[in-house]
């Protein structure tokens, strides 16, 4: 007997840039909040980067999705809609989750539509000098039902969630940027 199954798991990078990193690149530009690509455009490599494998798709994440495969309604995954938060909770995710669960979280607009593959969808989101500075313990994918703007407030869904990713603490003056690929199986 053949058991199908399927799921959809996400590789979580975060690129860091120093202070002295983003005022050197915010000189060059002129850009008061450059992002991860101005910086890669300058040549301006990451003093770190790292991954974090594994999520947990909330029933929420579920529902949006079996909806807008049935033709439901529901705000599809789009750069209009979609942020990626990140929180200092250490609590463990669970499929009810609707919320980071840290006392500091910070949801930050993705920077363009989800990039399509094979199986896979990619969001970046830029997090700027005073942006999301405090231990970046979770990870998560919101949509919001109207035009994303930064903030500490989940949208109207919580698609996933990641704990227990432990990336060190963001200092003011430094730009991190988060990438999340999800692939599909």
């Amino acid at each position: 007997m053949r058991v199908e199954s399927g799921h959809g798991t996400t590789i979580w990078r975060v690129d860091r840039w120093d202070e002295d990193q983003t005022a050197w690149v915010r000189r060059r530009t002129g850009l008061v909040a450059p992002t991860g690509a101005d910086f890669l455009r300058l040549g301006v490599r990451p003093y770190s980067t790292t991954e974090v494998h594994g999520n947990l798709i909330t029933n929420a994440g579920w529902t949006r999705l079996m909806n807008l495969l049935t033709g439901g309604s529901g705000q599809a995954l789009d750069a209009t809609h979609t942020r990626i938060g990140v929180g200092n909770g250490t609590a463990a995710e669970s499929y009810t989750d609707t919320d980071l669960a840290g006392g500091s979280k910070w949801f930050q607009p993705v920077s363009a539509a989800g990039t399509l593959g094979t199986r896979t969808l990619t969001f970046t989101a830029t997090f700027g000098a005073s942006d999301g500075n405090f231990a970046w313990n979770e990870f998560g994918i919101d949509v919001t039902s109207g035009t994303a703007s930064a903030g500490a407030t989940v949208g109207a869904l919580l698609f996933n969630r990641k704990a227990g990713i432990n990336q060190g603490t963001k200092a003011s003056g430094q730009t991190w940027t988060a990438t999340a690929t999800i692939t599909w199986t």
